[in-house]
């Protein structure tokens, strides 16, 4: 068995407002709509300084809803997807609870950043924040097929939203 050494971390915030649940637990609306309000410790907030010249920031935070660890799922529990390994997807039931996010950055008030995007719980911890930037930019990344027939679905209901 191959030895890993543990690794530690300390939370530089936290989510005050996040994706709302209705009763069933599931989001009331696309992520993509959702404001979020996450608040970076008194500690951290000198860090914050020039974040607000980016549009976009990526996220990395822990899921405070963890769930039993699943190394193969079916995307979006559809029987016309295939089953594939957690790591092909964006499925929360991972080893480690970890979440990376893009998220748009609407305001930098002191402490507290809002953003419009994230798909963290309200509670959830924040690990690190970082600028998106040119870097990061993949302008055309290779998909496969499943999730390319999921994609053109959604594209219908997201351009739908985005017309007046």
């Amino acid at each position: 068995m191959e030895s890993v050494p543990n690794f530690t971390g300390e939370p530089i915030g936290i989510v005050e407002e996040g994706i709302p649940r209705e009763k069933s637990g599931g989001i009331r609306k696309s992520r993509h709509e959702i404001v979020s309000r996450v608040r970076v410790y008194e500690r951290f907030a000198e860090g914050l300084l020039g974040l607000d010249g980016y549009s976009h920031i990526v996220v990395v935070w822990w899921m405070k809803e963890e769930t039993n660890v699943k190394l193969r799922v079916t995307p979006w529990a559809r029987t016309d997807m295939p089953e594939v390994g957690i790591f092909a997807t964006h499925f929360p039931a991972r080893p480690n609870h970890i979440g990376v996010s893009v998220v748009e950055l609407l305001g930098v008030s002191k402490n507290v950043l809002n953003v419009k995007g994230f798909d963290a719980w309200t509670g959830s911890r924040i690990l690190d924040i970082k600028p998106y930037d040119f870097y990061d930019i993949v302008n055309s990344p290779r998909v496969p097929d499943w999730f390319r027939i999921y994609w053109d679905e959604r594209s219908h209901i997201r351009n739908a939203k985005s017309t007046p």
